[in-house]
């Protein structure tokens, strides 16, 4: 017999593509549970298994740069007991793709997935290895689904870090799949939106203050960003391609306020009202308007 339980958590993560570069997600997660019936004509109390799989999930995945560290490009070196550096050079699979990426932070921020390419099935295999010995032992089995939004319209996924977060959230690399709303003098604009959607597409979204330099190296030129929060020092090197700076921090807040501040200025006379969402069905709402 199965239990199901839909839209159990969503999990908002980075992980590194080997095509696209750094890439924010975000993933209802459902699970079914195959197993006996006990003496109490149940498989299982859904609530301790919920609050098992949830907080395994937000230890092990959410709010982390996933690494696909069976690539051939990958490298994962220790820097310290707590400290690790991942990096990813892309001249390993390929000779004229001279772009590199590195993120050094805390071990907690980087969780390591023993497959070449990242998907949300193969995620969501590891994630079923994991959780079954961790589950009470009348089950069977153990399913974990993973997938994204269902979205109508414009789309994008961005990373960022929020340095000040005194959650998870402080992490340099973690993001989101997310859409947005646009609405001009009242109106549903879908042209704005999907022009703001290729402007952020596969984005790492950057604070000014967090710039620590730039390099180039045969060509290409890379943003290098570093900060201390409360989980310690993080660092990170990115394609300046995949970089769109701020003067301001990466909350959801400050991106609709950021978005509708930049349209109001694009269209003068025009009243701009911005819903920015931060991965599944959460986000903040701004308006501005340029008088002509």
């Amino acid at each position: 017999m199965k239990l199901f339980v839909k839209n159990l958590t969503h999990v908002d993560l980075s992980y590194f593509d080997t095509e696209r570069g750094l890439l924010g997600e975000s993933w209802q997660t459902d699970i079914v549970l195959t197993g006996k019936l006990n003496d109490e004509s149940m498989i299982c109390d859904f609530s301790i298994v919920k609050k098992h799989i949830k907080k395994w999930l937000d230890d092990h995945i959410d709010h982390m740069l996933a690494i696909p560290a069976k690539h051939v490009g990958s490298s994962l070196t220790k820097l310290t007991n707590d400290r690790v550096s991942f990096r990813f050079d892309h001249s390993k699979e390929n000779p004229d793709d001279s772009r590199r990426f590195q993120c050094d932070a805390p071990a907690q921020a980087i969780c390591v997935l023993p497959m070449a390419k990242i998907t949300p099935d193969a995620a969501a295999k590891w994630v079923e290895s994991q959780i079954l010995n961790l589950l009470p032992a009348e089950l069977e089995a153990v399913s974990v689904r993973f997938s994204p939004e269902k979205i109508d319209g414009a789309e994008y996924q961005y990373s960022h870090g929020l340095k000040k977060h005194a959650g998870n959230c402080q992490r340099i690399a973690h993001g989101h799949r997310s859409t947005v709303g646009i609405y001009a003098d009242g109106i549903r604009n879908d042209a704005m939106e999907k022009d703001w959607a290729d402007r952020w597409k596969d984005i790492y979204l950057g604070t000014q203050e967090d710039l620590d330099k730039y390099i180039e190296e045969d060509g290409r030129r890379y943003h290098c960003f570093s900060y201390t929060s409360q989980q310690g020092l993080f660092e990170l090197m990115i394609d300046s391609n995949q970089v769109y700076m701020l003067d301001c921090d990466t909350t959801v807040e400050s991106l609709s306020a950021h978005i509708a501040n930049v349209l109001a200025q694009e269209n003068p006379g025009t009243h701009i009202e911005a819903h920015g969402f931060e991965g599944i069905g959460k986000g903040a709402i701004s308006d501005h308007k340029v008088s002509l």
